[in-house]
C-alpha cells in the first residue's frame, strides 16, 4: 500500500480556500487540519492571486478523445489540493470602514471572485477581521456586503485577530491533538479567538458538505439520463457519485 499516493491510501478530505490577510493563513489552517476529519487548506495571500481558481480551459485538440482508464490520473488529487469546495474571503475592518477608494476595492475583489467561482458551485464566506475588538461595522454596511457577496447572514463572520503567545501556545497544545479533550475543549472556548475558529471550521464543513453533495446530485441525473456511450465513463461517473 505504501506504494499507492497519499490519497489512495487515505480517506477523503474536504479542501477550502483562505484569500486575503495572509498573516492569519497559518493560525487558520493549522486549526481547519487539526480537526476531525482534517481541512485541508488552498491559502492564497491576496486576491490578485484567484486565478488559480479558475477552471481550467480543456484542450479542444483533446476533447474528442476519450481518456484512457476509469478515472482520470489526478481527479483525486485535484480534490484534495486545487478545487477547494468552498472559499473564505477575509478583509480588514478598516478596509471596509475606510474611505471610499477601499471600499470600492473590496467591492471589486468580491466581484471578481463571484466570476471565478460562478458555476461551479463553490461555496463563499465572507470574514471581517477586527485587529480590536471594538473596531466594528455598522448593521447597514454589513447588510450591502452581504448583497454584494451574495450570502447568508451567517456565512458573514467577525473575526477579532489576536497574536498573544497564550493563543499560540493554545494553538500548538491543540496541532498536538491532546488526548484529554472534554477539559481542553472548555479550556478553548474561554478564549473569543478560539470559539470563533471553531466556529468557521464547523462553517466551513457544512459548505464542503454540501457542496459534495451537490456534486454528486449532479453526477448522479447524468449516470440516470445515460447522456454517454462509454463503458468507462459510466463506471468512472458511478465511482464520482460515491467518492
Amino acid at each position: 500500500m505504501e506504494d499507492y499516493p497519499e490519497e489512495l491510501r487515505t480517506p477523503p478530505i474536504s479542501l477550502v480556500s483562505v484569500v486575503g490577510c495572509p498573516e492569519l493563513h497559518q493560525t487558520i489552517s493549522s486549526f481547519l487540519h487539526a480537526e476531525q476529519p482534517p481541512i485541508n487548506t488552498l491559502a492564497l495571500p491576496d486576491f490578485s492571486k484567484i486565478s488559480v481558481l479558475s477552471r481550467k480551459q480543456k484542450d479542444p485538440l483533446s476533447s474528442s478523445h476519450s481518456a484512457a482508464g476509469i478515472l482520470k490520473r489526478d481527479w483525486l488529487s485535484k480534490h484534495r489540493t486545487r478545487v477547494p469546495a468552498a472559499v473564505a474571503a477575509l478583509f480588514r475592518v478598516d478596509c471596509v470602514t475606510g474611505d471610499p477608494a477601499q471600499w470600492l476595492q473590496v467591492c471589486t475583489d468580491l466581484e471578481n471572485l463571484k466570476a471565478v467561482l460562478h458555476g461551479r458551485g463553490i461555496k463563499l464566506i465572507v470574514i471581517l477581521v477586527q485587529t480590536y475588538a471594538n473596531e466594528d461595522v455598522n448593521e447597514d454596511l454589513k447588510i450591502t456586503l452581504r448583497k454584494r457577496a451574495e450570502i447568508d447572514a451567517k456565512y458573514l463572520m467577525m473575526l477579532v485577530q489576536d497574536d498573544t503567545p497564550e493563543l499560540k501556545q493554545s494553538l500548538t497544545r491543540w496541532d498536538m491533538k491532546l488526548t484529554h479533550l472534554p477539559a481542553f475543549f472548555n479550556f478553548l472556548l474561554d478564549d473569543n479567538f478560539l470559539s470563533i475558529l471553531f466556529r468557521l471550521s464547523s462553517t466551513l464543513a457544512e459548505l464542503c458538505n454540501t457542496y459534495y453533495r451537490e456534486e454528486g446530485r449532479k453526477i448522479r441525473i447524468r449516470i440516470e439520463k445515460r447522456s454517454f456511450s462509454s463503458v468507462e465513463l459510466n463506471i468512472r461517473y458511478c465511482f464520482k457519485a460515491r467518492a
